[in-house]
């Protein structure tokens, strides 16, 4: 029986070659476009966490001058658009880990003036778009946390050199930076922030401020370290908040009024690193129900898409092995005590935006997914016959080229510490003994430091491994 050829679906011999040519170029523009991303931020900076993580300091600054284009630490990028601010941060841990504290003072000073501020309340999910998808050629928008975090540890730094001013200034920005937040419903907690500017001020003779500070510091829970010289600057202060009011009661230390502040030695230990971004493929369906009502555009044109997946970014655990410090001085055991958490911060600020990333996410891809059917149905209109799989390829291809070149924005301060802890014990006046080691990196750190009568010495231990 003869087919009939209007009833015939195969092609011809010349047809087919066509269409398998046809095809074949737009597999091909498909296979370059998905093979040809630019490496995220994570990436380019994996080497550097991994030095770090090693405890190879020297080592992990080279790299990351390198990714910073810059010839040494000395050098500050000629520009800070894009992620440079991030990786002046990032090179400024481990110039404190390396007890560069002149250096990274620097570094934390200028990258303070050129970051954005991520708004986690009022933007709108495409600003969140823009959040999740920006390249290197947008600017970088830091945390809360990471921004209160900036100033704590550059107070740090200006302690740990004996700059009582530079770090009145910097627990200032710290207040200015706090008190904004709050202005905009922002949650942020600065424990050790709160902590290093009461310490400070209270050494500057501002006794009330720092009482003020010290109840701030101690939100987090009761801190031991506190109960001396909070009792001390009660006797002469007035200032009393409810958590101070606590400490006192419980506390079995009695000021003995004498003249001037006491001789002691303050150790701060930023230890650990935070969780940080990787992209993270889930199925559709899945992103549709975390996402909740933040997609936008019509999900049913997913239905012919080939990419059934979500590319987003997620925030992924450090597998820090720095989880403690241990303190001798003098070789006596000082306790040391847990102030801020960074890490459970850092999870807590990302879950509050966690559904609008992955609606951004799904509507970026819905336009996709719209572009890919245009495709398939200028393709469909090809002549010869080979219009239905030429358009499938083409819109195949246009897809994939789009998923490609969309990669999340997985920047983030990838070697900020996940813990700070504190220690501090008063001193007879003279050198002393300083050591310090983590037990589960099995590093070790010792100083000798000089307390003069009445002053005090900072020993900054900062572990990002």
């Amino acid at each position: 029986m003869n087919r009939s050829l209007a009833g015939d679906r195969t092609l011809s011999p010349s047809a087919a070659a066509r269409a398998s040519r046809q095809g074949g170029r737009w597999l091909l523009i498909a296979a370059i476009a998905l093979s040809c991303g630019c490496a995220t931020y994570s990436e380019r900076v994996a080497e550097v966490r991994k030095e770090a993580g090693q405890g190879k300091y020297p080592v992990a600054l080279d790299k990351i001058n390198r990714v910073m284009g810059v010839r040494s630490a000395k050098d500050l990028p000629k520009s800070w658009k894009g992620d440079q601010p991030l990786t002046v941060l990032e090179r400024s841990v481990l110039l404190q880990a390396m007890g560069e504290y002149e250096l990274s003072l620097r570094d934390m000073s200028g990258a303070e003036t050129e970051l954005e501020l991520l708004d986690l309340k009022t933007d709108t999910p495409g600003q969140i778009g823009k959040y999740v998808y920006s390249d290197s050629s947008q600017d970088y928008e830091a945390s809360p946390t990471e921004r209160l975090a900036l100033n704590a540890l550059n107070t740090a730094n200006y302690l740990a050199v004996g700059n009582l001013s530079g770090a009145a200034v910097e627990a200032r920005r710290f207040t200015n930076m706090r008190d904004y937040l709050d202005s905009i419903g922002l949650e942020a907690h600065g424990n050790f922030g709160a902590y290093l500017a009461g310490f400070t001020f209270e050494r500057l003779g501002e006794g009330d401020r720092a009482l003020r500070y010290y109840e701030e510091a101690l939100e987090g829970g009761r801190l031991d370290s506190l109960a001396e010289p909070v009792s001390r600057l009660a006797a002469s202060n007035p200032y009393r908040g409810p958590r101070l009011e606590e400490l006192l009661a419980g506390s079995t230390y009695r000021a003995a009024g004498t003249a001037g502040p006491p001789t002691e030695i303050l150790v701060v230990f930023p230890y650990g690193r935070v969780p940080h971004k990787v992209p993270k493929r889930i199925p559709i369906g899945a992103a549709v129900g975390l996402a909740g009502t933040w997609v936008t555009g019509n999900p049913a044109i997913l239905e012919r898409s080939l990419f059934k997946v979500v590319v987003y970014p997620e925030l992924e655990p450090s597998r820090s092995r720095a989880n403690k410090a241990t303190l001798k001085i003098d070789g006596d055991s000082i306790p040391v005590e847990l102030v801020s958490d960074l890490g459970a911060e850092i999870t807590r600020e990302y879950d509050e935006i966690k559904a609008r990333i992955l609606g951004a996410a799904l509507t970026r891809m819905i336009a996709r997914a719209a572009v890919a059917e245009g495709a398939r149905v200028a393709g469909s209109q090809a002549a010869g016959g080979a219009g239905a799989v030429v358009g499938v390829l083409a819109a195949f291809a246009a897809e994939g080229s789009l998923v490609a070149l969309d990669k999340p924005d997985t920047r983030s301060w990838t070697l900020l510490p996940c813990r700070v802890a504190i220690a501090r014990t008063t001193v007879s006046p003279g050198k002393h003994d300083v050591s310090v080691r983590v037990p589960g990196v099995s590093e070790t750190r010792s100083v000798t430091v000089d307390v003069p009568a009445g002053g005090f010495a900072v020993v900054v231990v900062t572990v990002p491994r």
